[in-house]
């Protein structure tokens, strides 16, 4: 009997994600693996509430699948929106491969604006879609005029036919990688385009303007929220979107069942129930992403971009960005370098506690 085998046509367009090797980096410093100063992948450096932990200490029913009800709810208080326009996934990530699984069909456009999130890219590929990418402008700025051309061209081309139609626009505000926020007013004018405009609002809680108040004009209109960022739950996964309630109830139709875990759920009851000390630990990582900024830009070989998210973006000028990054990696610091050649001059650093941002800035002027 032959084999059967994965269609490796379509496997050939996917790459594995490979996290930091932490034992590796804590080797090669010279220290143990949780003296590592880890200003790579935009986490919270406060961690959860301490509630957090005393709530899964406390709780007594993992036995039992979880109950999603209360969550929604508080949720729902807390983006200011109806309960039946919640949908919860188990990170963010779940929720974008949700979502392109809903709006596009195998060979249709998924349409993205790179340098950005990858997991936009990731999820159409593994769905069988297209990428119709429409690059940002030279500082990195989101450029609408161009994604409504390739929208509206794309749409024209595909006219009467299934393949190629993009279905579906992926926007990130506070951008990653650029922390930069994108304008309401460059939202509303996507959201006229005919296909599902989705904000990704990640980081929304470290500024910008969130998108919330136009749902109700716009039913095409989905945010994603996490609470990896700002509530430092991104080891527990837990991640939602807000929507029109129709439209809620359709990706409600495709949505594995208790995708989200009983832990994810106690953790977030917890965490709205220690707003006050969350909410301090964020105006923090504020005021360090400005002080950071100040003294990154102080640094004669890095050009820090303007950022409203929990990191900041370099340009390294004048020599390799890797060269950077492995400077920092002999100390124990890890900071975000790219393969793509668009970003090969750029180094993401997220916003650490002040004394870890204090040993990145002696670190950099070591490597000066």
């Amino acid at each position: 009997m032959d084999t059967i085998r994965p269609n490796h046509a379509y496997l050939d367009v996917l790459e594995p994600y490979e996290p930091p090797d932490l034992a590796a980096a804590a080797a090669r410093a010279g220290v143990q693996q949780n003296e590592l100063i880890r200003m790579v992948a935009n986490e919270n450096p406060f961690g959860t509430s301490p509630r957090v932990a005393e709530a899964l200490g406390a709780f007594s029913e993992y036995h039992y699948h979880p109950d999603y009800g209360g969550v929604k709810d508080a949720v729902a208080r807390y983006a200011g929106v109806d309960g039946d326009q919640v949908v919860l996934g188990n990170g963010a990530d779940e929720l974008i491969d949700l979502l392109v699984r809903l709006f596009a069909a195998p060979g249709e456009a998924v349409v993205t604006c790179p340098p950005t999130f990858s997991m936009y890219r990731f999820s159409a590929r593994v769905n069988r879609c297209q990428v119709l990418a429409v690059p940002k402008t030279e500082d990195l700025s989101l450029d609408v005029r161009a994604v409504e051309e390739a929208v509206r061209a794309a749409t024209a081309e595909s006219s009467g036919e299934r393949g190629g139609m993009p279905r579906i626009l992926f926007v990130v505000s506070p951008g990653n990688p650029t922390g930069r926020a994108v304008p309401l007013e460059a939202i509303e004018t996507l959201l006229e385009l005919p296909l599902a405009v989705v904000v990704d609002e990640a980081y929304v809680e470290f500024g910008g303007e969130s998108a919330v108040n136009l749902l109700s004009v716009y039913d095409n209109l989905v945010i994603l929220r996490t609470f990896s960022k700002w509530a430092g739950m991104a080891g527990l996964r837990l991640g939602y979107m807000l929507l029109a309630p129709w439209l809620a109830q359709d990706v409600e139709r495709i949505r594995p069942p208790y995708n989200v875990n009983t832990a994810a759920v106690v953790a977030a009851l917890a965490t709205f129930e220690d707003m006050d000390r969350v909410q301090a630990n964020v105006a923090t990582l504020i005021e360090q992403r400005g002080r950071l900024e100040a003294a990154l830009g102080d640094v004669g070989y890095l050009e820090p971009l303007p950022s409203e998210a929990n990191f900041v973006l370099c340009r390294v000028i004048g020599r390799p960005a890797e060269d950077v990054v492995a400077g920092l990696l002999d100390r124990g610091i890890l900071v975000r370098d790219f393969s793509s050649s668009r970003m090969a001059d750029y180094v993401r650093i997220s916003v650490g506690r002040p004394e870890q941002n204090d040993a990145l800035l002696r670190a950099l002027e070591d490597l000066a």
